[in-house]
């Protein structure tokens, strides 16, 4: 299940000099990578734990392979990053980390799987991130099929959003153009 880059990087070298990380850091990372990808319950590793606290946090990500992770690890990692992050930083993780994925497991399953629509759920404790980095680019992205769509609206039904924001967000969708 390839994604960004195929496979990473040749060498431990390699990604730290595209990384600007040490190669132990690097070696470190790799290797929660490795336990994310087979992670079902139990605590996550500590330097797992920090990646939010750190300013080079998606390097990091792309080291430890996040394309690559279980579905119980990628809800793990929403958990996280939604409560650790600033709305800006959590926006870019939804839209680059969890958007994706979610895209790609209904693609290939039909179906989502339960702990990654929990990990929506969480998402939206950010509401604005939420919708800035998961509804929004989900449908402007024009290829929104409509199995997606009623996963998304499961979503919202069972969460509670502040008025502002649903308000911005439905003013924003109905300003752009119909793609159905």
């Amino acid at each position: 299940a390839g994604g960004p880059g195929e496979g990473g990087f040749a060498s431990a070298g390699d990604a730290a000099r595209a990384t600007g990380l040490s190669e132990k850091a690097v070696q470190v990372y790799k290797q929660v990578g490795e336990f994310l990808s087979r992670y079902k319950s139990g605590s996550v590793p500590k330097a797992f734990k920090i990646i939010p606290n750190l300013a080079n946090w998606e390097e990091i990500l792309y080291v430890t392979e996040y394309y690559n992770w279980s579905v119980q690890a990628m809800y793990q990692a929403t958990r996280l990053f939604a409560s650790n992050l600033n709305a800006k930083m959590a926006q870019r993780f939804f839209s680059l980390v969890l958007l994706p994925r979610v895209r790609m497991e209904i693609r290939a399953h039909k179906k989502l799987h339960f702990a990654l629509f929990q990990a929506l759920k969480k998402a939206a404790y950010k509401p604005g991130a939420f919708f800035k980095g998961l509804l929004l680019p989900l449908c402007q992205s024009g290829t929104c099929t409509v199995l997606e769509a009623v996963i998304f609206s499961a979503v919202i039904n069972r969460i509670s959003i502040p008025v502002l924001h649903s308000s911005a967000a439905l003013l924003r969708l109905a300003e752009m153009k119909y793609s159905g």
